[in-house]
C-alpha cells in the first residue's frame, strides 16, 4: 500500500464495509427496542413511562459518547475514519482500541499512534484491533460456565476476595500502561499527569460534593484536562512535541 495507505483507508470500499456492519448492529438495536417496548406493555406500562425511559436511555448514552469521540479523533490522523468509526460505534471501547492501535504500531517498530504509520503499520493495527476482541466472543459463546467454574475454584465461594483480584489485575494492566509515559517523558507524561490532576479534582468533587451526575462525564473530562495540560506545557515550556 505504501505511504499513501490513506486513500485505501477513506476509500469507497472500506466505506461500504463497515457500513455493512454498523447497519446490521443498528438492526439489532430496533430489534431490542421493539422487544423492550412490547415487555413493557405486558406489565402494564403505558405509552407515556415507555417514552419516557427511552428519552432517558438516550440521553445517557449521548454522554459516554465524548469520550468515544475523542478517541475517534485520536485514531483518524492515523486510520482514517472509515474504520475507526466502525470499531467504536459497535464492537471496541476507547481504552482497548486505543491500546491495541498503538501496540499494533510499536511492534512495528513506529512510536505508538504519534509515529509516521505506513500501508503495512496500518494494517497490522487493523489486525490487532480486530483479532484482539475475537478471543473474548469465543469465550462468552463456548466458554463461559468453565470461566464461572474457574472464578468459584479461585476465590473459594468469597465474593470479596474476588473483587479484590479483579481490581488488583485491572490496576496491574492500567499500571502497565502508565509506566510507559512516565519512563518516555514529554508530551505523553504531561497527559498523564493532567488526565491524573483532573480525575483526583473530579473524584473530589462526586464524592465530597456528592455531585454524582459527574461520574457520567469524568472519563471525558480528564481526557480533554490531560490534553489540555500536553498542549500547555509544549505551547509555554516546549515540553513534549
Amino acid at each position: 500500500m505504501g505511504d499513501n495507505y490513506l486513500s485505501i483507508a477513506n476509500s469507497w470500499g472500506m466505506w461500504i464495509a463497515v457500513s455493512a456492519i454498523i447497519f446490521v448492529v443498528f438492526l439489532q438495536a430496533i430489534r431490542i427496542t421493539r422487544i423492550a417496548f412490547r415487555a413493557g406493555r405486558e406489565i402494564g406500562m403505558t405509552g407515556g413511562q415507555l417514552w419516557t425511559a427511552f428519552r432517558t436511555g438516550l440521553t445517557t448514552a449521548i454522554v459516554p459518547s465524548i469520550a468515544v469521540l475523542l478517541g475517534l479523533a485520536v485514531m483518524i490522523p492515523k486510520l482514517g475514519i472509515a474504520f475507526p468509526w466502525m470499531r467504536l460505534s459497535v464492537i471496541g471501547s476507547v481504552s482497548y482500541e486505543l491500546i491495541a492501535a498503538g501496540a499494533a504500531a510499536n511492534a512495528m517498530g513506529v512510536d505508538g499512534l504519534q509515529g509516521d504509520f505506513t500501508g503495512l503499520v496500518f494494517a497490522n493495527a487493523v489486525w490487532a484491533m480486530s483479532l484482539g476482541v475475537v478471543f473474548n466472543l469465543i469465550i462468552v459463546a463456548f466458554f463461559t460456565p468453565r470461566v464461572k467454574w474457574l472464578k468459584e475454584k479461585v476465590a473459594g465461594g468469597d465474593e470479596g476476595w474476588m473483587k479484590v483480584m479483579t481490581a488488583a489485575a485491572f490496576f496491574g494492566a492500567v499500571g502497565y500502561m502508565v509506566a510507559q509515559p512516565v519512563v518516555k517523558g514529554g508530551s505523553a507524561l504531561m497527559a498523564l499527569v493532567g488526565g491524573f490532576a483532573s480525575m483526583a479534582f473530579l473524584g473530589v468533587i462526586i464524592t465530597v460534593g456528592k455531585q454524582n451526575w459527574l461520574k457520567e462525564w469524568s472519563l471525558a473530562l480528564a481526557i480533554i484536562g490531560g490534553m489540555a495540560v500536553a498542549g500547555l506545557a509544549f505551547a509555554h515550556f516546549g515540553i513534549g512535541g
